[in-house]
């Protein structure tokens, strides 16, 4: 009986030690994807545009990004893929928290809804990265213009004698 008691205690104990260590790591977890966050504004007009019109907005990081570092957003139809880079460019404060940033919209764009795809974040010396920052998901704007159709599938055939 000793040993059912002590292996029983033993169990709880261990039980314990996993529920403190999986709480402790969702809560790192939780505090680095919030340290990563931003949120864009869009500033101008409206929120409808044109090809070839300037799309301005305002991104708010949540701590100063450090000297030499800077972030690429990448915006896009939410519809399909056609990324248009923004760099980050200056702070607009002492702070190094706010940044104005600037796109001109191409001719030929897909029209609808467009929002922030991804935004990639290169600390000092790096020329690639997989970091990203996360935005506030209700920041959305609207292209006009019309429809363009797009493939969403192809056929592929080999071809004798390489002709």
């Amino acid at each position: 009986m000793r040993n059912i008691n002590s292996v029983t205690r033993s169990l709880f104990k261990f039980s314990a030690l996993v529920a403190l260590g999986v709480t402790m790591t969702l809560s790192a977890r939780a505090q680095a994807a919030d340290a990563t966050r931003a949120s864009a504004e869009l500033k101008g007009s409206g929120d409808h545009f044109r090809g070839g019109d300037e799309v301005a907005f305002k991104m708010m990081l949540n701590q100063p990004l450090p000297d030499g570092a800077n972030f690429s957003v990448r915006l896009s139809p939410s519809t399909t893929d056609q990324e248009l880079p923004v760099g980050s460019g200056d702070p607009i404060n002492k702070d190094r928290t706010e940044f104005l940033l600037k796109a001109k919209l191409p001719q030929k764009l897909v029209p609808g809804e467009w929002h922030i795809k991804v935004v990639w974040l290169f600390l000092p010396g790096t020329s690639w990265t997989s970091s990203t920052l996360s935005t506030n998901p209700d920041f959305k704007f609207f292209v006009d213009g019309p429809k363009i159709d797009i493939p969403t599938q192809a056929t592929a055939t080999l071809v004798a004698n390489h002709q």
